[in-house]
């Protein structure tokens, strides 16, 4: 296993750009969206929503989609070979499980809020998928043997999609959103509003409501 793809989830890249592309966007932010609305009985709406999620996951997929190309089902060698996507997946969901504890500790969400389905899913799921293939995608397609202009543009436009989400997810740490609502698991629906201002993103949510009725008033 020094060189090609991790079993079962590297076949999701050998199967070529549409696959990898669409498996990538179905499980972010699709599986997100979809438990969202199940779960947690809300619509999604991208104004309302963190930057990564409405824009920058999409981004990466269209990245992973890229590499899953230039790769061409060729098994990814050096850097982006197994060991190497198997160290960025371990390190992506230990990050996640940092990250989680973290933003308890400094209050960016309460602990209802920290497991939510949305939260839970992103934090367990999203973030070792996504990482293991985003990083064999876009690393082994910047070396993989494909040349010419098309190949150029691919790895450009694969590399600027990488950048993008990179400076969403900077973005969304000085711009917080609701992300995700206090979550009841008994009753399998989120606690019922109004919500107290508990956390960063509670207060935020809080502050875009008494907007939106402020602006909703009539003026006398």
């Amino acid at each position: 296993m020094n060189d090609g793809y991790v079993p079962v989830l590297g076949s999701v890249l050998s199967h070529g750009a549409w696959v990898a592309g669409a498996v990538s966007f179905i499980v972010m932010p699709g599986g997100f969206f979809l438990l969202a609305r199940l779960l947690e009985r809300r619509w999604l709406i991208p104004r309302g929503e963190f930057t990564a999620v409405a824009y920058g996951d999409p981004l990466l997929a269209v990245a992973i989609g890229l590499g899953a190309w230039l790769l061409d089902g060729a098994p990814p060698r050096g850097a982006a070979s197994a060991p190497f996507g198997i160290a960025s997946l371990v390190g992506w969901l230990f990050f996640g499980l940092w990250q989680w504890r973290a933003e308890l500790r400094v209050g960016f969400y309460t602990t209802r809020q920290a497991i939510a389905p949305t939260k839970i899913y992103h934090q367990l799921v999203v973030y070792p998928l996504l990482g293991y293939w985003s990083w064999t995608a876009v690393v082994g397609g910047a070396f993989s043997q494909r040349s010419g202009g098309a190949a150029a543009a691919g790895k450009a436009v694969a590399l600027c999609c990488v950048l993008a989400w990179l400076m969403a997810n900077v973005y969304d740490r000085r711009h917080p959103q609701l992300g995700h609502p206090p979550y009841d698991w008994r009753q399998l629906r989120p606690l019922p509003t109004p919500w107290a201002p508990e956390s960063v993103t509670l207060r935020v949510c809080l502050s875009s409501v008494s907007g939106r009725q402020s602006a909703s008033r009539p003026t006398v």
